[in-house]
């Protein structure tokens, strides 16, 4: 009799172990449900995906257009390492060192413009975005009581200048052509990592003049270029409620870059001793980076048939090895010609947006 109960034990056990093993089985055919979707405007939707799936985050308005333009006055200080164009030489250097004489530079106004559209592809979007800006430095400067005068390299070492003007024209204009996807990450911040295309044209003209001993020379410096290379940028927007977001957009670009770069001098002060009139032609691999915080409100309005968005941001540009006038006078000196002098734009961004 215990025999019988004994056995009639193993079988319940067995029996319990099977069904538990059908049980665990079949809970773990498991669909994972939606982890996140579109804001409440957009009529598109994250489907039953892997938990990795970023909802999109572009802006959907309700008409069939899908398109987006915006224009920027932008407000840019430009700067060029290696254009101080002077030296005031002391005469008494216990109590006057002598001075590197440069820009004061100012901020100019410039624009952008930008066209884009959206796809219902997954939600991509292309942008093509153009970029103006142009400026003109002018600087004059007259040595003070206790030098012996200004030099610039241009006019020669040994010659003193009573009086010294310099003007540079800075111009750039270029364009972005961008394709990405913003998305969220989180109920609050949004990403969007893109490739993009840069290209563009740069003009610098750089002309000096000297006075002494009532003779004036000039010296006349140009350098032209176009540049083309691929772009890596990232944008993150921190949404903060009522519509309000902060935002730090960056990139980081490297680019084929021709320069011509043209050098006449005639001296007046020294007859056919300093005579140059030098044309070059070069190319290089150009490193620039892009960096804008900043601050912006957008909203839907019309029945979310239009969407407009306002920021304002604070830019900075770097391009690496842009001063040619440099390498002019490092060819006189000892053949040696490259571009060394870094160029630096920052400034003010105001920009409005419309969708549709």
């Amino acid at each position: 009799m215990s025999l019988k109960i004994i056995n009639l034990n193993k079988f319940l056990l067995a029996v319990l172990i099977i069904s538990s093993g059908f049980g665990f089985s079949k809970s773990s055919n498991y669909t994972p449900k939606k982890v996140c979707e579109t804001n409440k405007n957009s009529k598109y939707h994250a489907r039953d995906q892997i938990p990795s799936y970023n909802a999109p985050a572009r802006i959907d308005v309700q008409a069939a257009w899908d398109f987006q333009i915006s224009a920027s006055f932008i407000y840019w200080q430009p700067d060029m390492l290696g254009l101080d164009f002077g030296l005031i030489d002391s005469t008494d250097l216990s109590q006057h060192p002598n001075e590197a004489v440069s820009f004061h530079a100012d901020y100019y106004p410039g624009f952008k413009i930008m066209f884009g559209t959206h796809y219902n592809y997954d939600n991509w979007n292309t942008n093509a975005r153009y970029t103006r800006f142009h400026a003109k430095e002018k600087e004059t400067k007259t040595p003070p009581y206790w030098a012996n005068g200004l030099i610039f390299d241009a006019f020669g070492q040994n010659t003193y200048l009573s009086f010294m003007q310099a003007k540079w024209t800075p111009k750039i204009d270029y364009f972005d052509l961008e394709t990405g996807r913003p998305f969220y990450s989180g109920q609050s911040l949004v990403l969007k990592p893109y490739l993009s295309v840069r290209g563009g044209f740069s003009k610098h003209v750089y002309r000096l003049r000297g006075t002494t001993n009532n003779i004036t020379q000039e010296a006349f410096f140009k350098t032209k270029s176009w540049f083309l290379g691929p772009r890596a940028a990232f944008d993150i927007n921190w949404l903060l409620g009522y519509s309000f977001r902060f935002f730090a957009n960056s990139s980081i670009s490297l680019m084929y870059q021709k320069l011509k770069t043209e050098y006449r001098f005639t001296s007046a002060f020294n007859p056919l001793t300093l005579t140059v009139n030098l044309h070059s032609k070069s190319i290089q691999l150009t490193p620039n980076v892009d960096v804008s915080p900043g601050i912006g409100w957008g909203s839907y309005f019309d029945h979310n048939n239009w969407h407009l968005d306002v920021y304002a941001a604070y830019n900075f540009i770097y391009f690496w090895n842009q001063n040619e006038f440099m390498g002019v006078e490092a060819f006189r000196n000892n053949r040696n010609f490259h571009a060394t002098g870094d160029l630096m734009l920052h400034g003010f961004e105001l920009t409005m947006r419309i969708d549709f």
